[in-house]
């Protein structure tokens, strides 16, 4: 699927109709602005827009796909229909990274402005889990412009989401993202911040973070042996992913069990971390 020939052949039917650009947006209920893009490549369709497009134009859905019309027997329309979709799947999945990059990158740049709206403690944290996202989607953006091979590729994806779990781990280690409330009076309560691994949240019965830690410490170690043989560690990497999937469960958990005053921009940030490392450890797997 190429969207610079899917545009010309969106132009060439719309001359064929003798409408303007205008007069196809109108039909469909979007800009010319929006008709302009899809004729110069620069922009697609969205899938709820190709089926109503089509009938405007007169053609199939797989021939806006292919940029073309199809021609020959029914044999042969079966083989360029199969082509077709699996050309826009794989479209689909060449799309994906780059989405994950833009999302990473504002997350980041969202952290690091973060403390010139938001008071309070946790700015620093923020700043610094900002920085490491924004890193990472430029590291991302450079490996994806590279042109290394796939596997180079994979491996590289699968080492960002573990730089990723290394930054969440320090957030933890330090005493910024843990929160234990205590009541210093009888209607005010002080909030104190300690590492995830301090046994003080133990005896406050607040479990989870310390789970969070080893979880994410334990996906480290499991990322480490994956990247020395990573061709041959489908298995290992699942048992990562799913050791992440927890973490990143676990981590906003004193938010549902005791509140707003458990949570703060640290732990956040720990939380985004692990969400953005489990996203790319699905995209490295997927593709692995």
């Amino acid at each position: 699927m190429d969207p610079t020939l899917t545009g010309r052949f969106i132009a060439e039917l719309r001359r064929e109709k003798g409408w303007s650009q205008k007069e196809l947006a109108e039909r469909l209920t979007v800009t010319d602005k929006a008709v302009s893009r899809w004729e110069t490549g620069k922009g697609f369709p969205d899938t709820s827009l190709l089926k109503p497009l089509g009938d405007a134009l007169g053609v199939s859905v797989g021939e806006l796909l292919s940029g073309g019309r199809l021609t020959g027997g029914e044999n042969e329309m079966k083989e360029q229909t199969d082509r077709i979709i699996l050309d826009s799947l794989r479209y689909s999945g060449r799309m994906l990274p780059g989405v994950l990059i833009i999302v990473i990158f504002a997350v980041g740049a969202a952290m690091l402005l973060s403390p010139l709206t938001l008071a309070g403690s946790g700015g620093g944290a923020l700043m610094i889990a900002g920085g490491v996202l924004v890193a990472v989607a430029a590291l991302m953006l450079l490996l994806k412009k590279s042109g290394r091979r796939p596997a180079l590729q994979e491996k590289g994806a699968y080492a960002l989401g573990m730089a990723l779990q290394l930054a969440a781990l320090v957030l933890e280690i330090l005493p910024l993202g843990a929160v234990l409330v205590f009541a210093s009076g009888p209607e005010e309560r002080l909030a104190k911040t300690f590492s995830f691994f301090d046994p003080t949240l133990l005896g406050y019965a607040s479990f989870t973070p310390m789970l969070t830690g080893a979880l994410t410490a334990a996906v480290l170690c499991i990322g480490a042996v994956a990247l020395l043989r990573f061709d041959r560690s489908a298995k290992l990497r699942n048992a990562g992913f799913i050791c992440d999937i927890c973490a990143a469960l676990l981590s906003f958990m004193p938010l549902v069990l005791f509140g707003r005053r458990y949570m703060n921009a640290a732990g956040w940030a720990v939380t985004v971390l692990l969400i953005l490392s489990t996203c790319i450890q699905a995209v490295a797997n997927r593709r692995g």
